[in-house]
């Protein structure tokens, strides 16, 4: 057999060494580097950790409330996990790594931006301008502001059609009354009477609205006198205990009488009614109490004086009693309310 020899192999060439190129081209290979895939998938890992203790925490809740229905299911349950939750940790980088791959990232951002900085081009800088000339001060101002276009004028008023013009304003009628400036009349004051004045006046044209309240308890006091009350009196005033008129009825019954001076818009309430339900029984031991007023009664006063047995009389009865068309509250077809 021939052997064969093999070529003989010359030296090895030595191959020449790529010439460093400009910055530029010396940058290229920094970029390739494998560091800031290392950030991300760093990046990655912690969100993906974050989500699955958020995810942990809220099915262990709700473990813990299925637990407490189910405690032996909820045993071989959580022996089954253990195992799960060790591969979870076990997968999961550890914080030097992570440490570790932060510190790189920031390092090749801070070498980046030092060579961004070194590559730029230099900021020209102004030079400070020279103080004004005294001709530059001296400057009028009407050539730093010229006069500008005079504004045109409009021959007829303007209408852009999406506003109505104003009217113009109507002159005063020079024919129309001016207005009323005076005070308006004042209330007539309250007319007081006497006693004597009453007995000697028809007390069926009298106007008991008309009157002062001490007038008003005399006027009903005439009307008792008028009607067989010979020993009516008035006893009103300070603590008086709700009675204002005493009166002895003609077939011997003690009146204990009440007036109440209102307005047409003041009514008498079912309070006024109950004070003087309370006194005019056991205070001043009346066999009939009555409340005479020139307004009218609420329906819980006329309530409430009903059940209690007190005769009331309005402005309306009260004028038909002056005028001799109803009797008397103690007369003969006389009625509670």
């Amino acid at each position: 057999m021939i052997d064969e020899v093999a070529p003989e192999r010359g030296p090895l060439a030595e191959e020449p060494m790529p010439a460093r190129g400009a910055r530029g081209s010396a940058r290229r290979p920094r970029r390739m580097r494998r560091a800031r895939p290392t950030v991300r998938s760093g990046s990655l890992a912690v969100a993906l950790a974050a989500a699955i203790l958020a995810g942990l925490a809220l099915a262990f809740q709700g473990f813990a409330r299925w637990a407490g229905e189910h405690p032996g299911w909820a045993v071989l349950l959580g022996l089954a996990a253990v195992p799960v939750l060790y591969a979870l940790l076990r997968g999961m980088p550890h914080a030097r790594d992570l440490r570790r791959a932060a510190r790189a990232g920031m390092a090749e951002a801070e070498a980046d931006a030092l060579a961004a900085t070194r590559t730029a081009p230099p900021v020209p800088v102004d030079e400070p301008a020279g103080p004004p000339t005294r001709a530059q001060e001296q400057a009028p101002l009407a050539d730093a502001f010229p006069p500008g276009p005079e504004e045109p004028t409009l021959a007829t008023p303007f209408h852009d059609g999406r506003t109505a013009p104003l009217p113009d304003p109507e002159a005063p009628d020079p024919y129309a009354p001016e207005p009323d400036a005076s005070e308006p009349e004042p209330e007539p004051e309250a007319v007081a009477l006497t006693a004597a004045e009453l007995d000697a006046l028809d007390l069926a044209t009298l106007d008991f609205a008309a009157l002062d309240p001490d007038s008003f308890e005399e006027a009903v006091a005439a009307l008792c006198r008028r009607d067989g009350c010979a020993d009516a009196e008035t006893v009103g005033g300070a603590g008086d205990l709700g009675a204002d008129v005493l009166a002895t009825a003609p077939d011997g019954r003690r009146v204990v009488v009440q007036c109440k001076r209102y307005g047409p818009e003041n009514k008498v309430g079912s309070q006024d009614l109950q004070r003087f339900g309370g006194t005019c029984w056991s205070v001043h031991g009346a066999q009939l109490a009555i409340l005479v007023t020139t307004s009218e009664f609420t329906g819980p006063a006329a309530e409430y004086a009903e059940s209690c047995g007190i005769r009331c009389v309005d402005g309306a009865a009260l004028s038909a009693w002056a005028e001799g068309t109803a009797p008397a509250p103690w007369g003969p077809g006389a009625t509670l309310s």
